[in-house]
C-alpha cells in the first residue's frame, strides 16, 4: 500500500459539462455497489483537468484526463470495469486506481490498473476491504484517448474462492451478485463435463473454469446472467441439479450452453422467453447464448460450471434480475433491514431494526457509518443513529447462520444541510420604491426559495414569488405608513428553514398649506401654516 499526502489548493474551476467529480473533492457517489453498471457513455473524461493528487504508481506520466466517483463498501471484495471504445463507449486505454482515506489530508493507494493499448476496457479487484469505509476511484486516460465510458462495480463477501474443480465448488448462501476478478485455469480434472454435453469436446472440456454449489430454500423460478468483464470473451456453462450437496457426487445435466453468439455484453445465462435446454458450439439459427429458465424444487441441490475457454478475464454471476415470475431463493441467512425515513436533514436521525430476519442464528452484525468513525451494534435493535453532518451515508446490516454463511443488506442514507437564510427582518420604503431583500447564501445548493406575503388593502404590488431575492415595487395609497409581512420559506430536500421580513411603506410626501392673505409690497411674512400630516 502507497502512501501519498494531498495538497490543498483554493482554485476557480471552469464549469466543464460531464456527470461525474473532475476531482476527489467532487467525486460522484455511487449508491449502489451491488452489481452496478452504468448505461453505456453514461460518463467521460473529455476536458477533464489534472487532479492534484500525484499519478498512482503504475499509471505513465502523459495519463492526466483524470475523473473520480466514490461508494461505501458494503462487503469485503470489490471488482470494477471500465468499458469504452468497442464495450460501452469511445474511450481507448482507460487506468482505474483504487484509494481510500481523505481528500483534503492522506490518500492511500489501494490497487491501481494500467491501460492497455487499443484495449478499450480495464478492470481492476481488490480485497480486504472494511465494510463501511468510503473508497474513492480514479479513472483516466492521456488527452488524445479521452471519451465516453461506463462504469461496472460489483462489491461482495464471498465466502470461498470458487474452485476450478467441482471438489472446490463455492457455495453460495444467497442471490446476491458473485464477481470472480480472474480465472486459472480448467483444475487438477480439466475434462469434468459429462459426454454427451454441450461442452464435451476432443480433449480437455475446460480451459478456465470456476464451480458454484447451492440448496433451494424455497421453490420456484431461477433465472442467471452470467457477464464477462470482457464482452467478447465466449463463456459456456452447464447447470446441474445434484443428489447431495456435493458437487462431485451424482449430478444431472439439466441445461447446457456453449453458444458463440455474443450480444453487446457477452452475456450469457437463462431466462423467462427462451425455450430450448441447450446451446451447442457456434451461433446457430435460433440462438442467443440464453436458455430456458429451471423450476427449483425446495431442499434439492444445484451446481454450476462456467467456462471461459479462450481467456483468463473473469466474470460476474446475477441471479433473478428481472425475473418476477415465482422466483426460487437459496438457503442461507435473510437478514431483513428496516428504517425509519433515510432522506434527513442534518442533525436528525434515523432508527433501524432486523425484526423479521430469519434464519440468522448466527448473530446479526450493524455498522453505521457516520462521518469519521463508524458505530456497531448487534441484534435485533432499535438502533437510534443521529446524523451530525451533511452528506452521504450507509446502515449496513450483516446476517450469519449456524454454517458461517453470511448476507448483507444496506441502505442509503441522505443527509441535507439546512439553507441559511440572511434576510434582513425589516425594511423601509418610499411610495412608489422597490424592495430589495437578499434571501440566502450560495450553500447549500439545490435550495429552493419561495415566499407569500401578507395582505393589507392600502399596498399594491406585492406578490407570491420565488428566488433569491424579493423585488418588487410597492405602492401607498394611504396617507398614513403601512406594513406587510413577506413568509419566506427555504428547502433543501428534507430540510426547511421559515423567516420574515416585514415592509413599511410610507405614504407619499405632498407639502399642503392654508391660504395665505395678501400683504402689501415690504410687507413681513410669517411663517407658512402647514397642513401636512407627514
Amino acid at each position: 500500500m502507497k502512501l501519498v499526502k494531498t495538497l490543498v489548493l483554493f482554485l476557480c474551476f471552469v464549469s466543464i459539462s460531464y456527470g461525474q467529480g473532475d476531482d476527489c473533492l467532487s467525486a460522484t457517489y455511487l449508491p449502489n455497489t451491488s452489481n452496478y453498471c452504468s448505461p453505456n457513455a453514461a460518463f467521460s473524461n473529455v476536458g477533464a483537468s489534472p487532479s492534484l493528487l500525484s499519478l498512482p504508481t503504475c499509471w505513465n506520466s502523459n495519463i492526466t484526463q483524470d475523473v473520480w466517483f466514490q461508494f461505501i463498501a458494503t462487503g469485503t471484495d470489490v471488482l470494477i470495469s471500465i468499458n469504452g471504445n468497442g464495450s460501452g463507449g469511445s474511450m481507448t486505454a482507460p487506468n482505474i486506481a483504487l484509494y481510500n482515506g481523505s481528500c483534503t489530508g492522506l490518500m492511500f493507494e489501494l490497487g491501481c490498473t494500467p491501460s492497455a493499448t487499443g484495449i478499450g476496457s480495464t478492470q481492476l479487484y481488490e480485497g480486504a476491504l472494511a465494510p463501511g469505509t468510503t473508497y474513492y476511484i480514479r479513472v483516466a486516460s492521456n488527452p488524445t484517448n479521452q471519451g465516453t465510458f461506463s462504469l461496472c462495480i460489483n462489491g461482495y463477501t464471498p465466502t470461498t474462492n470458487p474452485g476450478a474443480d467441482c471438489g472446490g465448488a463455492a457455495y453460495l448462501c444467497n442471490q446476491n451478485p458473485v464477481s470472480v476478478a480472474s480465472l486459472g485455469g480448467g483444475g487438477l480434472d480439466n475434462d469434468e463435463p459429462e459426454p454427451g454435453t454441450c461442452l464435451d469436446v476432443w480433449g480437455p472440456d475446460e480451459g478456465n473454469s470456476s464451480w458454484f454449489k447451492w440448496t433451494c430454500e424455497t421453490s420456484g423460478t431461477l433465472t442467471f446472467d452470467i457477464t464477462p468483464i470482457n464482452p467478447n470473451d465466449d463463456i459456456d456453462f452447464i447447470l446441474y441439479q445434484l443428489s447431495s450437496i456435493n458437487a462431485c457426487g451424482p449430478r444431472t445435466p439439466i441445461r447446457c450452453n456453449s453458444s458463440s453468439c455474443l450480444n453487446t455484453v457477452g452475456s450469457t445465462g437463462l431466462n423467462l422467453v427462451d425455450l430450448d435446454f441447450d446451446e451447442w458450439p457456434n451461433c446457430d439459427p435460433g440462438e442467443n447464448a440464453y436458455c430456458q429458465y429451471i423450476n427449483m424444487v425446495a431442499g434439492v441441490s444445484y451446481a454450476i460450471l462456467i467456462n471461459n475457454f479462450s481467456a483468463s478475464t473473469g466474470f460476474t454471476l446475477s441471479f433473478n434480475v428481472g425475473n418476477t415470475n415465482n422466483p426460487g431463493t437459496f438457503l442461507g441467512p435473510h437478514p431483513i433491514l428496516n428504517h425509519t425515513n433515510t432522506s434527513i436533514c442534518q442533525g436528525s436521525s434515523v432508527t433501524f431494526n432486523a425484526l423479521g430476519s430469519t434464519n440468522v442464528a448466527g448473530g446479526l452484525n450493524w455498522i453505521f457509518p457516520n462521518g469519521a468513525n463508524s458505530t456497531t451494534a448487534t441484534g435485533n435493535g432499535p438502533f437510534t443513529i443521529n446524523y451530525s453532518n451533511p452528506g452521504n451515508f450507509m446502515g449496513i446490516l450483516n446476517g450469519f447462520d449456524t454454517y458461517g454463511c453470511e448476507a448483507t443488506q444496506y441502505v442509503n442514507i441522505q443527509v441535507f444541510a439546512p439553507p441559511v437564510l440572511i434576510n434582513p427582518p425589516t425594511q423601509n420604503i418610499c411610495q412608489n420604491s422597490s424592495t430589495s431583500i437578499p434571501l440566502m447564501n450560495v450553500i447549500p445548493t439545490g435550495t429552493s426559495v419561495q415566499w407569500t406575503v401578507s395582505q393589507n388593502p392600502f399596498i399594491s404590488g406585492a406578490s407570491n414569488g420565488s428566488g433569491t431575492s424579493i423585488n418588487q415595487q410597492l405602492s401607498n395609497s394611504s396617507n398614513q405608513v403601512q406594513s406587510i409581512i413577506y413568509t419566506i420559506t427555504a428547502i433543501n430536500g428534507p430540510c426547511t428553514v421559515v423567516s420574515t421580513c416585514t415592509v413599511s411603506v410610507n405614504p407619499t410626501i405632498l407639502p399642503t398649506f392654508d391660504p395665505v392673505s395678501p400683504i402689501c409690497a415690504g410687507g413681513n411674512l410669517s411663517a407658512l401654516p402647514t397642513t401636512s400630516l407627514n
